[in-house]
């Protein structure tokens, strides 16, 4: 039988003016789905909302245990529990540590925490010292951590270490809510535990973004573990330009790898205010090829034509990688005074000339070509090296681009003089190149096309990845450090269907994470390696003869 909307609140009433709970509780019970409409539950909460604190609030947990299905009633339970607790701490307390149901514990731990009613603190923490229910216990947690004390630190630390996922994330991120120099030395103790738990203590560290914290992160550029690197260029990424200045201080003095890794990120952050200190380290003309590849990587993303003349000593450099890197710099930063120097690189038609053109077409610096092919040094380098060395894709693309500059005739005459390759090669073996370099990508492809082999390249390792185990090719090579996801996480989803003898999987990388040193020689930790499900390590820069070496080991000729 249908209720009496308006029995029942007159009856409502009656109970809340006469402060009898014990009949309100029976009457409410008709409160439920199976009882009412959703506009009578909201007319009874509009009721109660005007009612004394010491009838409602025991009223309001007994709602708490009703089947109330819809979410704005919900809503409005829950702000009335918000807007009565205040005055009722004695018995937030009651019901977060003494009511059997879950559904009540949740509500009124949940808002102990929103109201930060640090009275509750002590029984909160002792739940975390007797509760086994995930569900209480992330509650619990969230809730000590809006308090934002740093006496429950400990208390919230042994969470870190639960089984429960949803647990484990709970405490690590309550832990940065009460920020300072405790919460942040706690967050980096927790590193070197597990990939999960590295991966959340800096996801953590970053939420805190004071002075101090912002510090640690960055240093962590430099760490061993590859996850914890990862997720710190990921973290200082999203921070973006609050990111730059420690960056940019860091840069001073770095080393090797972490110097890398700082210029990269200060690149995909894209602010312009890093230029000047990545420029520097051009007019230092660093030993390492890495450092310097990062530099033109990094001046790609950051547009500035005032500096591009200084990247023209790129396409000079002994490694073809930092020459292709610096030509794409180039195409995007193209100034008078860029164009002007790089005529007078083709028209010595030296050996560095000769490169200086390879990596402007290998790299499509379409736009620099616009400027070079009425140069008779440039056409006739141009033509040495797309009829003899580049691959097929490059030298379609670039007869293209003649013939849509009007020079179609010119572009005849070369594709005349292209040798024949011979017919096609049938079944060749597929291979999945991952990075997040763009200018790496290609130089793969053009590698890989020298060999006689087929590839298809991927900017997104996630996207590589459903690709993979969806078509499984002959041999994946990728990137050990990647923004969003890393050589080796990637591997790992790879491994979750395909062993090493199935797939075999190449990474590449800068780091020295798979290499051990033993009486000053340098060889690969294989028990590393197993570990991980990478079949083989290649360095860079590498050599033709490495790369080659490397392919094939695992893909037949």
């Amino acid at each position: 039988m249908a209720i009496d909307e308006k029995t029942f609140i007159d009856e409502l009433i009656f109970c809340l003016d006469q402060e009898d709970i014990i009949k309100a509780k029976a009457l409410l019970q008709f409160a439920s789905d199976a009882e009412a409409t959703p506009a009578l539950q909201q007319k009874a909460m509009t009721e109660l909302a005007s009612a004394p604190e010491k009838v409602v609030y025991p009223l309001l947990n007994f709602l708490t245990k009703l089947q109330i299905s819809s979410p704005m009633i919900q809503e409005s339970l829950y702000e009335l529990i918000l807007d009565k607790s205040f005055g009722n701490t004695d018995l937030v307390i009651q019901y977060v540590s003494e009511d059997k149901a879950t559904a009540t514990r949740l509500l009124f731990i949940k808002a102990a925490g929103d109201l930060m009613l640090t009275p509750t603190r002590p029984a909160l923490e002792k739940i975390l010292a007797t509760d086994t229910d995930p569900q209480i216990l992330t509650a619990a947690i969230q809730s000590i951590g809006n308090m934002k004390s740093r006496k429950s630190l400990p208390s919230i630390a042994t969470m870190a270490k639960h089984p429960d996922n949803n647990v484990k994330r709970a405490a690590i991120f309550a832990i940065s809510e009460t920020a300072g120099k405790d919460g942040v030395d706690m967050l980096l103790g927790f590193l070197g535990a597990d990939a999960e738990t590295d991966k959340l203590a800096v996801e953590a560290l970053a939420e805190i973004q004071d002075l101090y914290a912002l510090e640690k992160l960055t240093s962590l550029l430099d760490a061993e573990e590859t996850i914890v690197r990862d997720t710190a260029i990921d973290q200082l990424i999203l921070l973006g330009k609050k990111a730059t200045p420690l960056l940019a201080r860091a840069v001073e003095n770095a080393q090797a790898d972490y110097m890398v890794h700082l210029i990269t990120t200060l690149g995909h952050i894209k602010d312009p205010a890093a230029i000047a200190p990545i420029m520097a380290i051009i007019y230092t003309q660093p030993a390492d090829a890495n450092i310097r590849q990062a530099v033109y990587e990094a001046m790609e993303r950051i547009p500035s034509p005032k500096t591009a003349i200084c990247l023209a000593q790129g396409l000079q450099d002994p490694v073809e990688t930092v020459r292709m890197s610096a030509a794409k710099a180039m195409d995007v930063n193209l100034s008078k005074p860029l164009v002007a120097g790089l005529k007078n690189i083709v028209r010595a038609r030296s050996p560095e000339a000769r490169n200086a053109v390879a990596a402007l077409i290998d790299a499509k610096s379409d736009n620099i070509v616009t400027f070079l092919v009425k140069e008779p040094a440039f056409l006739i380098l141009a033509e040495n090296h797309i009829t003899t060395t580049a691959d097929p894709g490059t030298r379609n693309a670039f007869l293209k681009k003649l013939s849509g500059l009007g020079m179609g005739d010119l572009a005849d005459d070369m594709t005349a003089k292209i040798k024949d390759p011979g017919p096609a090669k049938q079944d060749l073996p597929g291979i999945i190149v991952v990075d997040d370099s763009k200018m790496m990508l290609r130089l793969y492809q053009n590698k890989l096309s020298g060999m006689g082999l087929s590839c298809r390249i991927f900017h997104q390792p996630a996207a590589a990845v459903s690709e993979i185990l969806k078509t499984r090719p002959d041999l994946v090579i990728t990137d050990l450090n990647m923004p969003g996801m890393s050589g080796l996480e990637l591997t790992r989803e790879i491994r979750k269907k395909y062993g090493p003898k199935d797939l075999p999987i190449l990474m590449i990388t800068t780091q020295s994470d798979f290499v051990e040193e033993k009486n000053g020689d340098i060889s690969i930790d294989n028990a590393l390696l197993t570990r991980s499900g990478i079949n083989r390590i290649l360095h860079k820069p590498f050599t033709d003869d490495a790369f080659k070496t490397a392919v094939r080991a695992h893909i037949a000729p």
